[in-house]
């Protein structure tokens, strides 16, 4: 498996499969897949897994209905099992559950209704792409007036004491909302890179632990080998995103300036 396809596979093969990606980002996977047969057996295998999670929520044919009742019928005390699955109802919930258990077993917890927050696994997959920058600089005050009207919401672009370096912006989608994705680097490490995800998030709770740090709550969570540090300034979700260990990106939150 190359470099390329083990990032598909690991960071953001589920948002590519649920439909959150823009027709840009849509296209340069399709391209790959249309290359890569392994890449595009993965895309299946997570179309069926979630079609069968989608159909065992639907009611079970009259013919699974027949066999489990007989199934059931041949059982130890047999007056019970009759009592209970006299009812339509009682068969379907049985029929939904071997269903749910089939699709268990082909997927188990590596499917991606059972991932972590959206709105982390998203951020994860638009950092570790490292896709272009829709708009280079490395002035704040510039990269927040070309963002101006580009989103529904109002964006604050922060300033980090710790001298992280603004890199650009990039537009894109999380879970069909919009978002910005802004990248610094840092003089430390090689010029390590770090992203700012930016989004209008209505979930009531963020994912991770709580914290307290400086004057803001932050929670921190990990996913996929990256730390996530998530925030929320007047109603706008910043999650700050690098390999950096927890305490860094700590630091590096509590030298953030929201003006």
């Amino acid at each position: 498996m190359t470099h390329e396809c083990r990032k598909l596979e690991e960071t953001f093969l589920h948002a590519y499969v649920d439909g959150e990606f823009s027709p840009e980002e849509s296209g340069e996977v399709k391209a790959h897949l249309a290359e890569c047969p392994m890449c595009a057996h993965a895309v299946r295998l997570h179309q069926s897994y979630k079609a069968a999670m989608l159909r065992a929520n639907a009611t079970a044919p009259h013919p699974f209905y027949d066999d489990v009742r007989e199934g059931l019928m041949h059982e130890a005390d047999p007056g019970r099992w009759a009592r209970a699955f006299q009812r339509p109802s009682a068969i379907a919930v049985a029929a939904a559950c071997a269903g749910a258990a089939l699709w268990f077993l082909a997927g188990g917890l590596s499917h991606p209704i059972f991932s972590t927050h959206s709105l982390i696994e998203d951020g994860v997959a638009l950092h570790a792409r490292a896709l272009p920058l829709d708009y280079p600089s490395s002035d704040p005050r510039s990269a927040q007036q070309w963002l101006e009207g580009k989103l529904d919401f109002g964006v604050h672009l922060p300033r980090f004491a710790q001298g992280a370096r603004l890199q650009g912006v990039r537009l894109s989608n999380v879970n069909r909302r919009q978002a910005a994705v802004v990248t610094y680097s840092l003089p430390q490490g090689d010029g390590r890179r770090v992203s700012l995800l930016i989004v209008d998030d209505p979930e009531p709770h963020l994912p991770g632990a709580a914290r307290r740090i400086a004057d803001r709550e932050v929670w921190l969570s990990r996913a996929r080998g990256f730390n996530i540090a998530s925030w929320r300034n007047d109603e706008i979700v910043y999650s700050l995103i690098s390999d950096l260990d927890e305490q860094d990106v700590l630091a590096l939150v509590q030298s953030a300036e929201m003006r």
